[in-house]
């Protein structure tokens, strides 16, 4: 069976919703997945924290140098790890990469 790619929001983390239960529930009835996520309410959280500014262009940031640092930051660490811990919690298993992982 071909793995399912399914896209999580950054809306997501936080919610009561039940998407890492789902996930789980999949995994655990043999259906292979890939999930990709967003996090981009928790990205604006930590620029201003960090007192960064961030502007977007037709609804996508636009993103310098500074702004890239804490992306990544806070989509492969935070995140990631977040998700990850969630399926594990919940009884699934998971393991987090990011883009540049591996090659």
């Amino acid at each position: 069976m071909n793995p399912i790619a399914i896209k999580i929001g950054g809306s997501t983390f936080g919610s009561a919703d039940t998407t890492i239960g789902d996930l789980v529930t999949l995994q655990k009835r043999g259906v292979p997945l890939v999930v990709i996520h967003g996090g981009g309410n928790v990205i604006s959280d930590w620029l201003e924290r960090l007192g960064i500014s961030t502007s977007f262009a037709r609804g996508l940031r636009i993103t310098d140098l500074e702004t890239l640092e804490v992306v990544t930051a806070v989509l492969a660490g935070l995140v990631n790890k977040e998700l990850v811990s969630s399926i594990w919690c919940q009884g699934g298993k998971a393991v987090g990469l990011s883009g540049v992982d591996g090659g």
